[in-house]
This record gives structure tokens, sequence and C-alpha cells, in this order.
């Protein structure tokens, strides 16, 4: 049966606008989900006294009831928790589709074939019905108009069931966004009211303190009440403009971190650090700031750093007592040297001055100019090389090639001995007098070893260097600084003497 087809006539729309005024305005209100959707299913049968209307929820594809008021509460139980498909009359074929849903007359409609019994039953002939949409556009509900004659909908009634479902979205939808705010913002409050850590909600610009928590309470020593109408300059001893300043940077350019002292209620200050972050609320930013007491902390730091600098200045005293005692022997020693007649133990004498020079530039680079970590090993050995070839009054040709290789103090007071013992020799035993003298010291890495080469262009002879009985004092020390080091030693004397050294490197910790 064909319903007469009323054109939209103007007074009925302006009602339905009134109406979903009216629903709007509850919306803004934060009324309940299950309210709005009753409201609005009476609303709309209000305005059309002929129509039964339903909103049905869509939840793990299947029907809910989420209003119905004038349906039988009979059929509203035996279609609860029906999956939605293709032929399951016409609101879980509407909701299984996404498209709309007209049926004139339920019991000749092949939708509903297996629940027709049920419609018929409670007088209810045709059935229209409308998906609803989220923003997402997925189905979540449908909006159904049920006539108990068999009809088909007018341009009024496409509209009102079009425009209806568009309200129940916003209805929906608003009440799953209030849902979620609501448990956020529960999480935030058990997050905020029972953290350790003490926390300041601060308005920026005022500097008002917004909000604090229980530990605030306890640390600042202020009621709750007191402290939530105190402004942070009331706590803070900065100057009041400087620490506007300081808000202002938290908030416009993200500085998060700030070293502040603080004034609890009984007088005594307390140095803190302050991390604080923008926070949006609906009215305004403010800044959620979280406070550590690190007053403690700093006295322990100063206690540390004042012993430390102890502690380097009476080292500094050591060594430079000991530098000056490696002077004075040094001294003595080529005093004697100058003042014995015999030639070998002058000899001996001058060995034991340039092995003590040896470790006096040792002291001057490795204890009273700088740190272990900062002196690298051609930094140690050139100085070294230079000082002991200018003990020697005829030219030399030098190649060295050492890069900053960095090692134990072990490893560089162990190397330079060894170079002063070697090059000594070199400079003593190695120079004809028809060639100038030329020595190489050279040193590369093959991780995770390097080795050191010293060569010289002299005459060269033949050694064991592992045969300790025919070795002289100074190679003997050579030896025994190899082992201690753990380095291996291979020499070549066929054109000049050469030393080669491999040795593991110990690297600084």
């Amino acid at each position: 049966m064909q319903k007469e087809n009323h054109q939209l006539d103007p007074n009925r729309i302006v009602n339905f606008e009134r109406f979903r005024s009216r629903i709007l305005e509850k919306l803004v209100k934060n009324s309940p989900l299950p309210e709005l959707l009753h409201d609005i299913v009476i609303g709309i049968e209000a305005l059309n006294p002929s129509m039964i209307c339903s909103i049905v929820l869509i939840e793990d594809a299947k029907i809910k009831i989420g209003a119905a008021n004038s349906l039988p509460k009979s059929f509203n139980e035996a279609i609860e928790g029906i999956p939605i498909g293709p032929n399951v009359g016409s609101c879980g074929t509407a909701a299984y589709t996404g498209k709309r849903v007209i049926v004139e007359d339920i019991d000749t409609s092949p939708l509903w074939k297996d629940y027709k019994e049920i419609a018929l039953g409670v007088g209810l002939l045709s059935c229209w019905s409308e998906p609803i949409r989220s923003h997402m556009d997925t189905v979540i509900g449908t909006f159904a108009i049920y006539q108990k004659s068999i009809a088909s909908p007018t341009d009024y009634d496409i509209f009102i069931i079009s425009e209806t479902a568009g309200l129940v979205s916003i209805a929906i939808e608003k009440s799953i966004t209030s849902s979620k705010l609501t448990e956020s913002e529960k999480r935030f409050r058990d997050f905020f009211e029972k953290n350790s850590s003490v926390i300041l909600i601060i308005e920026p610009v005022s500097g008002d303190i917004y909000d604090a928590n229980e530990s605030a309470v306890l640390f600042y020593g202020y009621p709750h009440t007191k402290l939530t109408k105190m402004n942070i300059d009331d706590i803070n001893i900065m100057n009041s403009d400087d620490l506007k300043k300081e808000r202002m940077l938290a908030l416009t350019e993200g500085k998060s971190f700030f070293i502040f002292s603080h004034q609890l209620a009984n007088g005594e200050i307390k140095q803190v650090e302050v991390y604080s972050t923008p926070i949006e609320t609906q009215k305004r930013t403010l800044l959620f700031s979280i406070i550590h007491d690190v007053t403690e902390r700093n006295i322990a730091e100063e206690k540390v750093k004042s012993l430390l600098l102890e502690k380097e200045m009476i080292l500094r005293e050591v060594h430079h007592r000991i530098k000056n005692n490696m002077s004075i022997l040094n001294n003595l020693l080529e005093q004697q040297a100058r003042s014995h007649q015999n030639e070998e133990i002058r000899n001996s004498l001058h060995e034991a001055t340039s092995r003590i020079k040896t470790m006096s530039v040792l002291y001057d680079k490795l204890y009273l100019g700088r740190t272990i970590e900062d002196l690298p090993l051609n930094e140690y050995l050139e100085p070294l090389t230079k000082e002991i070839i200018s003990l020697f009054p005829y030219p030399v040709q030098l190649s060295f090639d050492v890069p900053n290789i960095r090692l134990s103090s072990e490893q560089l007071q162990a190397i330079g001995i060894i170079t002063n013992e070697l090059l000594t020799n070199s400079l003593k035993y190695g120079r004809e007098e028809a060639k100038d003298l030329e020595i190489q010291i050279k040193v590369w890495k093959e991780d995770p070893l390097f080795f050191l080469l010293i060569r010289d262009n002299g005459t060269g002879f033949t050694l064991d260097p592992k045969n300790a009985d025919h070795l002289g004092f100074g190679l003997t020390l050579v030896r025994m600084l190899t082992k201690q080091i753990k380095a291996d030693l291979t020499f070549n004397g066929e054109q000049g003497a050469e030393y080669r050294f491999k040795i593991p490197i110990q690297n600084v910790t």
C-alpha cells in the first residue's frame, strides 16, 4: 500500500529543527547516552504519531537495543544479540550492508523471512532502517521507523530517518569521547595525586599554583587549601621578574629543566631541580612541574669536589717534590761524573742521568701538565727524543713518525726508558765518521697491537736480546721492560741496529 507522499512541509521542518536543538543542548550539557537516545526516540514519535522508532547499537557485529521505548518488550528481547547479516530484517541488513533498507511489507520481504513471525506477532507491518555512521565512516548502529501498516516512506520520512541517524551519530560519538576523556582525566588524577614526586600545576603568566599533590603538601609544609591559593613567587626565592621569564621559556620555547631555591613553610631553603612541561586544558595552558629536592645531593657533590681538589693538590705537591728530587739527583750524578777520572764510571753515571731525565720528562707530561687520559704517545716520545739527542754534540738526522695512541702510564714509562736506552746506544756507538747518523723512530697500529721501530744506519752488530749473559746493563733493562709490558722484541744488526717491538695495547680506562 502506497502511503500519500507529502512534500517537505516547512512547519514540520521547523518543528524538527527545534527538537534537534533541544537534543544538541543536552549533548553540550553532557547528558548520559541512554537518556539522549531515549529522548531522541520519544521526540521523533511525538512529532510523528504514526511512527514507532528504535535505535540499535552494533557491538561485536551483534544487535544491541539502544532505545526502543514504544516497541513491545518481547520484540526487543527477541532481536537482542542477533548477529548482523545480509538477511537479518531491516536493521541487521542495514548495519551489515551500510545502506538504507526500506521494507514496505514485512510479511513478503525476504529480509524478514526468519524474523517476520516476531514482528507480525506484535503488529509491526513495515520497517525502514538507516545506518548510523561514525566520523570514520564505520557503521555503529541503525535508526529504524516501524509502522503498523504496510507503508513506503514519503520525502519527509526520508528526511526524518536520515537526519535523525546523523543526530544519533553525534550523540554516540560525543558519549564515546566523553567516556575516554573522563577515563583519561581519572588516570591523570590518580597519577597526579598518588605520585611520590612533588608535583605542582602552575598558571604560567601569573605564577598562581593551580594544584598540588599530596607529596607537594608534605614537602612544602602548607595545607593543600593554602598551597593552592599561593603564588610560586611565595616559594621560589628568585626575583619575581626573572622567575616569570623562566616560566615563559617553559611555555613558549620548550625549556624543561630549571634549578631553583625553594623556601618551605618552616623557613628552610631547599635546592630543587624543576622539570616543567606545558599541558593543555579545556580553558588554558598550564605548567606541569615535577620538583626534585637535590639539597643533600648538592652538599655531597660539594664535599666530593672539595676532597678531589684537596687530593689533586696533594698529588701535585707529591709529584712536584718527586720531580725536584729527580732534578737534584740528576745534578749530583752529573757533578760526580765530571769529577771522576775513570771513563767507564763516567759513562755509567751519564747513562744513569739520561734515565732519570727520561722519567723526568714523563713526570712533566703525565703528572704535572695534564691527565693520563689526555697524553698521547707522540706527545711523550717526541720531546723525550729531542732531549736525548740534544745531549750529543754532533748532528743527527731524525725520522719521527708516531701517531697519537693513548696508552696506560705503565706502558708510557716503559716505552720511554726503552727509547732512552736504545737511542743513547745509537748515539754513542752507531755513528760513523764517513756519514751522518740517521735514526728512525716509528710507531703504527694493527689492532689489538701496536709496533715500535727504533733503527739507525750505523755499523750494526750481532746480538741475541733474549740471552741475558751477553747483554750490558742498558739492554738488560730493555729486556726486562719488554717482558713487563708483555711485548715481543726482534733485532736485526746487519745494516745498523734495528729493534722492532710488538706490543699489546693497554688503553687508559
